[in-house]
């Protein structure tokens, strides 16, 4: 497909791919920004936190130390040009479900975090030979889950060279006065955002049968009229059609597999707040996380051990048992019910995560069935 390339998937609510075209590599995800040749006004009076993702082979799907030489050197250039970056995190921990990304939100809301710079290192194939590129954009933090508003200024710029596309940053920063003093020479990680905000139960709920549960469907996503000129902007509305008509099917189904759930349930809106859900007399929502293994477990306060190698998914067929192992750090899905009025998490006994979202719910389903039972 030449430049067509799928590179990578960017672990938003839709899991949406980015492709290359005409040279230009989206790393926004389904947002259409209005890309100028500034960087946000407060990048040198303002706190910045920093999204990673070099995704290039499985080995390298989790954010560990593969990555740490990058940052480092973009630490050094960022701190000498008066951006105070004072996080790095994985993105796609950051935008592996609704929960993950109000949960990030909503501490860099406390932290007052006013500019955020998506850093990639994206890796294809074109005219059969591996091409590596690396893509920064910056833009402003809106305060919301989605981290972007559509029309909001974006800046970016991308090369082969990794110190040139540094040095385009620390050139652009230079532009505004420096009010940033004390910035961290060495890169900052955190891995205590708080997800859940009730207990971690593995386990389900013996009750489920006197509560109604809200089932999100998947997002369709809307071009805005007027949308945003430029052809990463033209490329975002491709990918937008293409998405929802995966979607579309993706729901359908969604409405039949659901029907293996013996008690109630609605599917829902998914951008119908938890607020909004209580009020209209749901009692849980169904929720999913699409990330490496190792990332889940961590983010649904899971004992994680750094050294295990891959996860054991246990899968029911006609009855008969049969085992899976899975690269802790490989892409998964993995579903599971929240309380809507304690937060309380229900995991179910067994991991049961899976590559693609349709056996992972299959998986969730058929333990639930199996628990309630008992």
């Amino acid at each position: 497909m030449k430049n067509k390339v799928l590179l990578l998937l960017l672990g938003l609510a839709l899991n949406q791919p980015l492709f290359a075209q005409d040279e230009e590599i989206n790393v926004a995800g389904l947002v259409f920004l209005n890309y100028t040749g500034s960087l946000p006004e407060t990048i040198r009076n303002g706190k910045t936190i920093v999204l990673v993702n070099t995704t290039k082979v499985l080995a390298e799907q989790t954010f560990n130390k593969t990555a740490e030489p990058l940052i480092e050197e973009a630490q050094e250039v960022f701190s000498k040009a008066g951006i105070d970056v004072v996080g790095y995190y994985s993105l796609k921990q950051v935008f592996a479900g609704k929960d993950s990304q109000y949960g990030f939100s909503e501490a860099w809301k406390k932290r007052e975090i006013k500019n955020i710079i998506v850093l990639s290192r994206v890796v294809y194939q074109k005219k059969n030979k591996e091409v590596t590129r690396y893509v920064i954009l910056a833009s402003k933090f809106n305060g919301k889950p989605s981290l972007y508003s559509n029309g909001q200024v974006g800046w970016k710029t991308q090369g082969k060279d990794f110190d040139k596309v540094l040095s385009k940053v620390a050139s652009a920063a230079n532009r505004y006065d420096r009010k940033n003093l004390l910035i961290n020479d060495s890169p900052e990680f955190f891995d205590d955002v708080k997800m859940v905000w009730g207990e971690h139960v593995e386990g389900y709920l013996t009750d489920l049968d006197f509560g109604k549960m809200a089932v999100p469907t998947f997002k369709m996503v809307d071009i805005p009229s007027p949308k945003p000129s430029g052809v990463i902007n033209n490329l975002v509305a491709k990918q937008v059609e293409e998405s929802n008509m995966l979607n579309v099917k993706n729901n359908k189904v969604l409405t039949e597999k659901m029907k293996g759930y013996d008690y109630r349930y609605e599917l829902v809106d998914p951008s119908i707040s938890d607020i909004e859900l209580s009020k209209n007399g749901f009692s849980y929502i169904l929720l999913r996380l699409h990330a490496p293994g190792i990332d889940i477990k961590k983010l649904l306060n899971y004992k994680v051990n750094e050294d295990q190698d891959t996860y054991t998914t246990q899968i029911y067929n006609n009855g008969k048992l049969t085992v899976r192992r899975i690269p802790a750090n490989g892409l998964v899905y993995k579903y599971y019910i929240k309380h809507l009025r304690t937060g309380n998490i229900y995991l179910g006994p067994k991991w049961d995560a899976d590559e693609t979202w349709s056996e992972a719910l299959d998986h969730m389903l058929y333990n639930v069935k199996v628990e309630m039972k008992r």
